[in-house]
């Protein structure tokens, strides 16, 4: 959603969209924001990465601050909602790369808890 998990200073490499860039325009650029996006492509330069999560208990809304085990600061959540499908809560934010990988537990401060 524009404004929350994508937005002017936000690369969509950063924001796990890559797949919407051509293959010939990834390499012959042409575009605004094609510097940005060059130095994302390369192994290292994408400082952060939009993902996906489940929270336990109350959903976590943006603004909410994610952390890593040690409770360092790695992220922010952009948006977050309850799913009745899933029947958990759910959430998307930007961490710090490498806590983006999948399967990675991280805690998100809901209400002042962590």
């Amino acid at each position: 959603m524009y404004g929350h998990e994508l937005e002017e200073d936000i690369s969509p490499i950063e924001a796990a969209l890559g797949w919407v860039i051509s293959k010939r325009r990834k390499e012959e650029g042409g575009f605004l924001g094609f510097d940005t996006v060059k130095s994302h492509l390369k192994k290292g330069g994408c400082p952060r990465k939009r993902i996906g999560f489940f929270v336990e208990g109350a959903p976590a809304r943006e603004g909410a601050e994610i952390f890593n085990k040690d409770l360092k600061k790695i992220g922010v959540v952009t948006s977050g909602a309850p799913s009745p499908i899933l029947k958990k809560s759910i959430g998307m934010g930007y961490v710090e790369v490498p806590f983006n990988k999948n399967e990675t537990e991280l805690i998100v401060s809901v209400r002042n808890k962590h």
